[in-house]
């Protein structure tokens, strides 16, 4: 066990190599672990650096006991409160990952630490080993911890800044030498059954096993009205994977069995939590509680997802999805992904699928929302639908862009959030309601300027739900229209990070960049987003056109604007203009711009201050407003921001 009786660090001078060291200096750990997050194994994958940054900071505060499945699902990984570890196999599926991502890392770019961050199977408790010990001293430190993880917590450590991590207690002279032998194979046989256990066994066979009784699937209901979701375990097919210690070269291509179907079934469960308009189902063991209504006429919606995954003989495989609608039985999308390749890195072959999945059922444009909002219409309309009926009164105004739909989305949401005050993405959708008065002219209202209605709104969101990459775009887009540069870059990458399946968000954080002078970088985003969802929302061809404005592409902005259809959004119109000036298309721009003033009467009255708040970079700002009064904007020296 961690010791915190001994506050000296280790020697590190007089330590003799080949031999375990007393202690590692937290200072050392911090500076692995650093290390290993920057490398290119764990740096694509924000689950597993999660994990490991979670794991190894609790040991060096001394919260060992702190460190299981549960504790690593919601304070890691994100999960709810209702997370059951039994049920759901995700931290053991993940650590699994994280163990073969370390010992990669360790096998090449980290050969040279002076630390290796191991996690033994069986446990979730990380090991700090001196690189320099001898393979027999590394058994004998892996023997001694599990001994400790297997034994009751003791007392609370000394905070990490103060005592040294102790890696492993003084040896005791007493013991003889065959007792040691002893002890070490009893506990590493322990070890080794754990993890067979631990990696091996399905929970569900397991549990029925133990205790002699059938398991029936627990019916959940949805009190927020959102469509709820089941992910069915994925067959397989065409023959056993490749096992993971076996890597074959098939025309080239490196391929590994990490990329089975029941990691790809987890992989997608845990992406479809991730989306905020969505009610996931966690547990194998659940199923949604499906009302149809008369007729199959209900305001509410439940799918089934299955998938089959056939595995070939050159390490390829292929994945057909079927998403199932639960209240009529028929098939709503069915897809195959075709001589799937996982490459040196199955991890990114994995998210790049997942990725592909999402944008088809799980955006707001996607299948499932499709399909729920036919439903609700259907049924009624969407004040039947609950607190969903208000999501989709917003989502509704920003496919017309009519201050009417406006007006009705943000009274139906205040009127929600004032009667549950628990309702984060009612608070979301508010605050990109409130910058709607801004960036698309809708009629102010009295009271606190929209910026600042914007702004508290998105905090309350990000406070309720922290791990919410739909919250956190949404503050990222509070803090560039109050052209807070640094704040606003922050919280798109860790909207990125907390769900780099949403390639909404995604474009979005790319269009921020581009408009922040931040080129490169906001145009790969953008193609990426782009490349797995085609047909996107009008302000992704926004993005598109400025991009090719401040590149200086004339043919590529105004085969962008071409996309950009409709008078009635604002920024279309500015987006519009820009391009059409570009290519000398004076009298279409100098149009553009005066249908712009009618619905934003701001860019009229204050555009310097819009320009501002469009593109927050002096250097691009510039740019714009030269160009918009080459266009015929009238370009007066503004007084203030009207906020």
């Amino acid at each position: 066990m961690l010791d915190s009786t001994n506050t000296e660090p280790a020697d590190e001078a007089t330590s003799s190599p080949g031999k375990p060291t007393d202690a590692v200096a937290p200072e050392q750990v911090r500076r692995a672990l650093a290390n290993v997050l920057e490398s290119e194994e764990l740096s694509s994958s924000p689950q597993l650096s999660n994990i490991l940054r979670f794991v190894v900071e609790a040991t060096l505060e001394g919260r060992r006991d702190a460190i299981k499945g549960y504790t690593i699902a919601v304070e890691a990984l994100g999960r709810d409160a209702s997370f059951d570890p039994q049920a759901d196999p995700i931290v053991r599926v993940e650590a699994t990952r994280l163990r073969r991502a370390l010992e990669r890392y360790y096998a090449g770019a980290g050969t040279g630490d002076e630390i290796e961050i191991v996690v033994p199977r069986g446990s979730y408790v990380p090991l700090f080993v001196p690189r320099r010990l001898t393979d027999t001293s590394r058994a004998e430190l892996a023997a001694v911890d599990a001994e400790n993880a297997l034994a009751p917590p003791g007392p609370p450590d000394r905070p990490a800044d103060v005592a040294p991590v102790r890696v492993a207690p003084s040896p005791r002279r007493w013991w003889k030498p065959q007792a040691v032998a002893v002890s070490v194979l009893i506990l590493l046989a322990t070890v080794v059954l754990a993890g067979l256990v631990v990696e091996t066994v399905d929970p569900m066979a397991w549990r029925a096993l133990v205790s002699g009784v059938a398991w029936h699937p627990l019916e959940r209901t949805n009190r927020l009205g959102m469509p709820m979701v089941e992910v069915r375990p994925f067959d397989s097919t065409g023959g056993a994977p490749l096992p993971p210690s076996e890597i074959t070269r098939s025309a080239g291509v490196v391929t590994s069995g990490e990329f089975t179907a029941r990691a790809i079934e987890v992989r997608v469960r845990d992406a479809l939590a991730r989306f905020d308009m969505l009610d996931v189902l966690a547990s194998p063991e659940a199923r949604p509680a499906v009302s149809c209504g008369a007729g199959g006429v209900s305001p509410h919606s439940a799918f089934a997802l299955g998938g089959l995954v056939e595995n070939h003989e050159d390490g390829s495989l292929s994945v057909l999805l079927r998403l199932s609608d639960l209240c009529d039985g028929t098939i709503v999308w069915s897809r195959e992904f075709d001589s799937l390749k996982p490459g040196q890195d199955p991890s990114a072959t994995e998210v790049s699928l997942v990725r592909d999945i999402m944008a088809a059922i799980a955006e707001p444009y996607g299948v499932i929302q499709a399909r729920a909002r036919a439903r609700v219409t259907a049924s009624g309309g969407p004040e039947k639908a609950g607190p969903y009926g208000c999501v989709l009164e917003a989502y509704s105004y920003w496919r017309s862009y009519l201050p009417a739909d406006h007006e009705r989305a943000r009274q139906c949401l205040e009127g929600i959030v004032a009667t549950d005050s628990t309702f984060a993405l009612g608070y979301a959708l508010l605050a990109e309601l409130h910058l709607d008065e801004i960036r698309n002219g809708v009629e102010a209202r009295p009271g606190p300027p929209a910026l600042s209605r914007a702004l508290a709104a998105a905090e309350q969101a990000v406070e309720l739900a922290p791990t919410s990459a739909y919250a956190r775009r949404v503050l990222m887009d509070v803090h560039f229209f109050r052209g807070e540069r640094s704040a606003a870059i922050s919280s798109g990458e860790t909207a990125v990070t907390l769900n780099p399946y949403d390639v909404d968000v995604l474009a979005d954080f790319a269009g921020r960049l581009i408009a922040l002078g931040e080129l490169d970088r906001g145009e790969a985003m953008l193609a990426t987003a782009s490349a797995a969802a085609p047909g996107m929302p009008p302000w992704v061809d926004f993005h598109r056109v400025i991009a090719a404005y401040l590149r200086g592409d004339a043919p590529g902005a105004a085969a962008a604007a071409d996309q950009l259809m409709g008078d009635g959004y604002a920024p279309g119109l500015l987006a519009r203009a820009l391009a059409s000036n570009m290519a000398g298309e004076h009298e279409a721009a100098q149009s553009d711009l005066r249908k712009l003033v009618q619905i934003a009467p701001a860019w009229q009255t204050e555009p310097e201050a819009m320009i501002e708040r469009f593109f927050p970079a002096p250097a691009v700002a510039k740019r714009v407003k030269a160009d918009l009064a080459a266009a015929g904007l009238p370009i007066v020296k503004s007084s203030a921001a009207a906020d």
